[in-house]
């Protein structure tokens, strides 16, 4: 066995070069900080680079793992086997009104470069966490706006990196916190947005009214770690006895739901529900994903037993499961 595994580390190595990294602690690519060693870890810039990872992966029979920005993520205190794999490709090419953007690049980051060529229509998103890619897979939003609606094609390849393709905005099927990659999965590489023009001057109002708002509702994330929102707020239409119906489109809260139970400063470990917000978790030192779990699961508890209601993750988990979790 030893043999083998030295093997695969040679091979993967003479595949990927000196950017292959091995025990590499995904804390530190993660906004929670929590997270186990990566076997083999690799962060390329390019979409080439990108697809010879995942095809040297798939050759020797490495499972691999995607991920971003590292935020909306929690990840195993044992850590992830095979390759883990951070899209860091964060090329932007302008034409006219239309983007396209490395799903790699820092969401944020990617707002500004838009701002600074008069182009509106994502400033709404401001503080939002994460990639360019992150926030097109869970399809983040917030405000009654989200990144799908302006996606118009995305370069995507598949897990094995056998095949680069590109797909439609319709192939998505976006939907609230919700893409067609959950259930099928591919590799964004690349996705072209189209916005529109605006004055790079009320462009960032708007985006330090939005920074503003976050600076007084939500942790700062480099500060007090968190993944941001632990769960989906309620379908529309759904009414909930003891608080107010939501119409049409309009969603219940979670954190709503979780203020009426009482759940702002639970604890389990060093994980605590945010004091200003009882719908975020923070890692208040050294949690561990065992800690969030069993903190999570408490809060669902809490409003299960009150409400009937079960709330669901929007913090996706990778990795093994703890056997047990502190309830």
């Amino acid at each position: 066995m030893p043999t083998r595994i030295h093997d695969t580390h040679a091979r993967l190595r003479a595949a990927l070069g000196d950017s292959l990294l091995t025990d590499e602690a995904l804390r530190q690519h993660t906004s929670f900080r929590i997270g186990g060693p990566a076997q083999y870890f690799v962060a390329p810039r390019t979409p080439d680079a990108l697809v010879a990872s995942l095809r040297a992966a798939h050759e020797l029979g490495l499972p691999v793992h995607l991920i971003g920005g590292g935020s909306n993520l929690l990840v195993s205190d044992d850590g992830l086997p095979g390759l883990v794999v951070r899209n860091a490709c964060d090329q932007v090419e302008f034409d006219g009104d239309a983007v396209r953007v490395g799903c790699g690049a820092d969401y944020l980051d990617f707002i500004g470069r838009c701002r600074d060529r008069g182009l509106a229509g994502l400033a709404y998103a401001a503080g939002i966490p994460g990639s360019v890619g992150g926030a097109v897979f869970g399809n983040a939003g917030c405000y009654g706006q989200d990144i799908g609606s302006r996606v118009i094609e995305c370069d995507v390849v598949s897990l094995d990196g056998a095949r680069v393709e590109t797909l439609p905005a319709s192939w998505f099927q976006f939907a609230y916190r919700d893409s067609r990659l959950k259930r099928e999965p591919r590799v964004l590489l690349t996705c072209l947005m189209q916005l529109e023009p605006g004055d790079p001057v009320a462009i960032q109002r708007e985006i330090d009214e939005k920074l503003a708002i976050r600076r007084e509702k939500h942790p700062q994330w480099r500060i007090e770690p968190t993944a941001g929102s632990y769960f989906k707020n309620l379908p529309p239409g759904i009414q909930v006895p003891g608080l107010p119906h939501s119409p049409g489109t309009r969603r219940i809260a979670a954190g709503a739901l979780l203020d009426a139970c009482d759940c702002r400063g639970l604890r389990v470990g060093d994980a605590v529900v945010f004091a200003k917000h009882a719908n975020i978790i923070v890692n208040a030192g050294q949690a561990t994903a065992a800690d969030v779990l069993a903190l999570a699961e408490r809060m669902k508890a809490r409003v299960r037993d009150r409400f009937g209601v079960e709330l669901e993750e929007e913090v996706m988990y990778l990795g093994a499961r703890p056997a047990a979790a502190r309830v």
